[in-house]
């Protein structure tokens, strides 16, 4: 990762996350790891729409991209789990103000 200020990475972190489609990504990925088609059924965008998504979540470091076989899995990194625990509920799903 290349070496910035702290607010620039979290305005990077905070801008990823000014998405519809991306906070129901971080929702699918509070269950656990998923693969892309995965992720692409539970929010109902095209594949290249996902891959776009997730490839904006990883840039921002919100998100792990492992290679497993031939396909790539998707994690939440956990240097902010905590941030996304506070505000999520239980079932994964954002809380209110």
């Amino acid at each position: 990762m290349r070496t910035r200020s702290t607010q620039s990475e979290w305005e990077e972190i905070f801008g990823a996350l000014a998405s519809r489609p991306r906070l129901l990504i971080l929702e699918e990925l509070r269950r656990g790891p998923a693969r892309c088609q995965e992720i692409q059924t539970v929010v109902g965008l095209s594949q290249p729409a996902v891959s776009y998504h997730l490839t904006k979540l990883e840039r921002a470091g919100i998100l792990i991209k492992e290679r497993r076989g031939a396909s790539n899995c998707y994690r939440i990194n956990s240097a902010l789990e905590g941030m996304f625990r506070e505000c999520m509920k239980g079932d994964g799903s954002w809380r209110t103000l």
